[in-house]
């Protein structure tokens, strides 16, 4: 049976890797929900040899998923069956946590495809933003569904790069200077980019880096990381100069690669943006969020929410240029309206859990990486529609099995990047 793992450590991280690389490109793959189902038969066929630990953040995700498939049954009397089950995802995506702990004796392996997927990302996302903006044919090449090959959300590009940085600092940091420097020019570029599109990615990452630089212990760590700053000037050197000779054309909100642009970013969060597009942007997503919790406190909807198989956008009469818009920009919120109060609570708990013990300073680096990363998910789930699909929630899903991995089989043994 552990050719039958192997060979789906394989194909999880090949997946897994298409995601990160393409983003909405292979949305519509349908190759996440692949490996969801797959996952169950290499479980079944190994279920001897399975073993994962069972805590108060276990038995929750446990509960989650059974709960579940009452509100399937619910929803189905009222709505089809493809809408129902893809609702119900919200929280099914969840068993990949579970899944993880199949490679508990390959996760040298398992390491080495994480490190090798973020090593080779920021240049896989510059080359996809040449696409998107010097491209035709990658501009309008659809591959799946219909949405076009090469769009990827700059949301969604924060957290990922922000992992790059984690491993770049944590994995690859006997690497020679001059590819450190190549990988950390690539990464300020797309920071950079990210800014000028999307003020969650930008928060996002610098969120997530701001939590590890404070949080770790390990003075060899801060040590590195003040050696990482001593560069950054000649890093800025060569960055901004790239970064200003960019021209393109404005995407679909309005919004370009430029200084302008992501000063407006950043003053917008503060509320002191000049452009309208950008706090009106902000504007729908807050009305709607009063809603939800307006009507959740309602005896119709507090104890169990509306269910699934609806669109929230339609049922909550939400007015939107989005199409296709089912869920409210925040995944808590999704689960509020979802499932009502007692989930919601019983959510929340569950990422007090999980984040706890990061702000009581008691993990070691790699612990401290992905809880970071998970921050990081988190918060730019709270501003968008990620969590809730593949995109977002496979890989959250993969780093909240190796999170509890970690937990319940610590091992001492430091992963380096594989040779290539």
């Amino acid at each position: 049976m552990d050719v039958v793992k192997k060979l789906y450590l394989q194909a999880y991280f090949f997946v897994m890797a298409l995601y990160v690389f393409f983003n909405k490109g292979i949305a519509y793959s349908f190759l996440a929900e692949a490996m969801w189902a797959g996952g169950f038969v290499v479980l079944f066929l190994t279920r001897k040899d399975y073993a994962f630990g069972w805590d108060k953040r276990t038995k929750i995700l446990a509960f989650l998923l059974a709960i579940t498939v009452g509100y399937i049954g619910w929803g189905l009397r009222s709505y089809a069956l493809f809408d129902v089950i893809r609702d119900s995802f919200v929280i099914q995506y969840a068993w990949f946590a579970f899944f993880v702990f199949l490679f508990k004796d390959l996760r040298k392996e398992m390491w080495g495809y994480i490190i090798w997927i973020y090593t080779w990302f920021p240049f896989f996302a510059l080359l996809n933003f040449y696409f998107q903006n010097f491209s035709e044919f990658f501009e309008n090449f659809i591959l799946f569904g219909s949405v076009p090959f090469a769009l990827y959300k700059y949301g969604d590009m924060g957290v990922h790069l922000l992992i790059s940085s984690l491993v770049l600092m944590l994995y690859l940091n006997q690497r020679s200077v001059r590819f450190q420097i190549t990988l950390a020019v690539a990464i300020l570029l797309n920071l950079l980019i990210i800014t000028a599109y999307s003020r969650s990615g930008m928060l996002a990452y610098l969120i997530g880096l701001g939590l590890f630089v404070v949080f770790t212990k390990r003075q060899e760590m801060r040590d590195l990381i003040k050696q990482y700053v001593r560069y950054l000037p000649i890093v800025l050197l060569i960055v901004l100069p790239l970064y200003a000779s960019i021209k393109v054309k404005e995407n679909f909100q309005g919004r370009k690669v430029g200084m302008e642009q992501l000063v407006e970013n950043v003053g917008s969060i503060f509320g002191v943006s000049k452009d309208a597009t950008l706090d009106e942007n902000k504007f729908w997503r807050l009305v709607w969020w009063a809603n939800i919790i307006d009507y959740s406190v309602t005896p119709e909807y507090a104890l169990q929410g509306k269910g699934l198989g609806m669109s929230l956008a339609e049922s909550d009469e939400v007015v939107t240029e989005i199409d296709d818009l089912r869920s409210p920009h925040n995944f808590n919120l999704t689960i509020l309206a979802r499932f009502g109060w007692p989930l919601f609570l019983l959510w929340c708990y569950w990422l007090v859990c999980l984040f706890k013990p990061m702000f009581k300073r008691q993990l070691n680096d790699q612990q401290l990486m992905i809880s970071c990363v998970l921050f990081t998910f988190w918060l730019n789930g709270s501003f968008d529609v990620f969590l809730e699909g593949p995109m977002g929630a496979f890989p959250f899903w993969t780093w909240v099995g190796l999170y509890f991995l970690g937990d319940f089989f610590p091992e001492t043994e430091s992963y380096d990047t594989p040779q290539s």
